[in-house]
Parts: C-alpha cells; structure tokens; sequence
C-alpha cells in the first residue's frame, strides 16, 4: 500500500507522515495480509507490535521513503510487507526474551534496534543462547578477529530477526573451510568490510584458472564436488594428502602434481591466466637448444630468471597474490627468558660453608679432684 504526499506547498511544509486514520486502515489491511486475522483499525495499538508501541511508530517502523523525483515533496511513503513480517517475527522473538514493552528504550527504537541492544548487552545472556539454539557453539567458523555479536549478525535469518538461519551459516563455514585450506584465516589482506562469502567469490575463479593451468580434473579426487580452492590445496599437500585422491593420471606422481598446483597457483596470483602466452618463448620452441615441456612449473621458472628474458609476456590481469598470501600464524608461547645460573643458590662451596665447633666431652669433678690436681700442678713447678 502506497501513501503518496500532496504536491501543494502547505503540504510541503507540513509533516509528510500520513494521517493517523489514513495509517490505521493501511496497517491494519497489512497486517490481516501477514497473518494477524484479529487487527482492528479501531485497536488503542497495534496488534502484532510490543505493547506501547502507538499507531505512528508502528508505521514508521515498517515503512520506506522512495524518490518520487519531485523536489516539492519528500518522496512517497512506502508499507513494506517484508519489513512488517520481520517486525512480527522480531516482536516475537523479544517476547521468548521477556520484553514485551519498549520503554526502556528511547523513543523511536524499532524491533530490530531493540533485539540489537539486547544481543550487545553481555549480562542478558541472550546473544550466547541464540547462538546455541542455532547450532552455534564457537567461532571457529568465523575469520579469525570475529566477535560474537559480528558472527551472529553475519549468519541472522533475514526474515527472522534475533534468529540463526542454519543454511547461511552452512555458507559461512563452507566459505571459511575453503579458505582455511591455504592457510588464510583472517580478512586482512580482503577490501573493507569482505566476509568470508565475499572472499571465497574472489578466489574461486582463481581458483579454477590454476586447475585448468594444472591440466588435472577434479575427478581425480574421491570427492569431485568439493570447491576449486579445496581442490587446489589438496593438491598442493600432496603427497599428505593422497588418501583424498583416487589414482592419479598415468605418468603422473603425488610430488609431480603438488609441484605443478604451486607454479600455477604462483603464476594465476601474478596474472597469468593461462599457458599460452608463453607459448612463443624461445625456450619452448623447437630448433636451437632443447625446447622445454609448457608447464606451470617451467613457465615460473621463465618468469622467476633473473635477468628477465627478453621475450617473457606480461601478466594478462592484475596481479592478486597478497590475496593469496597466507594469514595462519604460528603462535609461539612464551615463558621468559631463562636465568643462567653460575652458582647453585641452594647450596655452597665447602670453603664457604658455616659449621659449628665441635664442643669437647664434660665431667662433673669432686672438690677432691680439683685439689689433687692443683698440689700436682705446684708440685712440678721450680721453686
């Protein structure tokens, strides 16, 4: 339904929201069409919304201004059916969370602000169980720097907000497998704001050139619907991973292949899309010395020589091997340094060593005692 401004300049000047009998009847025919059978026209609210919610938010809520491409007006006002159906569903959802009014809220929120804020409050709990409730049990299927609020808008059912939708995050981890597979495992080297989809769009293509650069279908591995960038890297594992392989084409060896999937893929990020410019090299033309075999890895070698060989092609495309680059780092732990010890701090040398003085046996001796030995003692002295 389809709310149009008046084009006289009094109506200009005054508020362009429709009337509030004119939203009454609009929004209650659309809301009987999304499935509210009990909506009135003559309801203090609107059923379907958070308690307090009046008429005029309501509407503004689930409304859009198009460009009627007249400048005395500020275009047409606009009920959308899809916007109406996930403020419903989005009412829905705040109800299992326990807020049916939006008071606490500043004026003008609408559902999905609503279920934004309380996702970002951490104390609610509420973004870690509907994360859960979709299947959502860690970030391992997100880039690496992904928080939880980032990977729950990125996988939230368009239709269903403050939900999961289980096939977009099917997508995400699909996405983020295949580019995990050559080691890639952060955004940072993608344009602003890429997901994981994105990037994985980006390379697949690539990705098919260097199969085709390799000459190798991907009938040669047991599953052949796997991506093109699963595939590459398979092949560039090998021979670890030749249990993902059937038999490979004859004359061909597990560290033959893996050495062909790397040139083509060294060569497909520099720009070379296909063999065939070098094919007018002299280097793989008969006469003269021994022509070379035309292959990725004879081709890089070409392109890697130092001086450049004077009838070396230019790259076809530009050139994408920081996409390429890997992202997976290493992580070393750290407990200091260690202390070298000269000494031991337990113990000490014998020359530095305390020890007490052994205490010599004692008597108990008579009064008699002590005078026999006096009158020996002045007894042997000289007169």
């Amino acid at each position: 339904m389809v709310t149009s401004v008046s084009n006289s300049p009094a109506a200009s000047a005054a508020s362009a929201t429709p009337s509030i009998a004119q939203i009454r009847s609009d929004l209650t025919a659309a809301l009987i069409a999304a499935g509210v059978t009990d909506a009135k026209a003559t309801d203090s609210t609107p059923k379907g919304f958070p308690a307090d919610v009046n008429w005029a938010d309501a509407y503004r809520m689930v409304s859009r201004r198009v460009e009627d491409n007249n400048p005395s007006t500020p275009g047409t006002l606009v009920l959308s059916p899809e916007m109406l159906k996930r403020a419903l569903a989005g009412t829905k959802t705040l109800a299992e969370l326990g807020v049916t009014s939006l008071a606490r809220y500043p004026r003008g929120t609408t559902v999905q602000a609503a279920l934004d804020q309380l996702f970002l409050n951490r104390s609610t709990g509420a973004l870690s169980s509907a994360l859960a409730k979709g299947g959502v049990y860690d970030l391992s299927a997100f880039p690496r720097g992904t928080t939880a609020y980032q990977a729950f808008k990125l996988i939230e059912d368009p239709d269903n907000p403050g939900k999961v939708s289980t096939a977009r995050y099917a997508e995400y981890k699909d996405a983020y497998a295949a580019l995990t597979s050559l080691g890639i495992t952060s955004l940072q080297n993608f344009p602003r704001a890429s997901t994981a989809i994105d990037a994985k769009n980006l390379l697949e293509p690539k990705a098919d050139l260097m199969l085709k650069m390799v000459g190798v279908e991907k009938t040669v591995l047991k599953d052949p619907n796997v991506s093109s960038l699963n595939a590459l890297a398979l092949m560039t594992k090998l021979p670890d991973s030749i249990a993902q392989f059937n038999d490979l084409p004859a004359g061909t060896t597990s560290e033959g292949l893996a050495a062909q999937a790397l040139a083509a893929k060294k060569l497909v990020a520099m720009g070379y899309d296909d063999l065939s410019a070098f094919a007018g090299m002299s280097a793989f033309k008969a006469g003269g010395a021994t022509p070379m075999p035309l292959d990725a890895v004879n081709a890089l070698k070409q392109v890697m020589r130092s001086p450049k060989p004077t009838d070396l092609p230019k790259p076809m495309s530009v050139s994408t091997e920081r996409l390429f680059q890997s992202t997976l780092v290493e992580e070393k732990k750290s407990y200091g340094s260690p202390v070298r010890i000269s000494k031991s701090v337990l113990v000490k040398p014998v020359s530095e060593r305390v020890t007490p003085n052994a205490i010599p046996p004692t008597r108990v001796v008579t009064a008699a005692e002590v005078l026999a030995a006096n009158v020996a003692y002045w007894t042997k002295k000289p007169a």
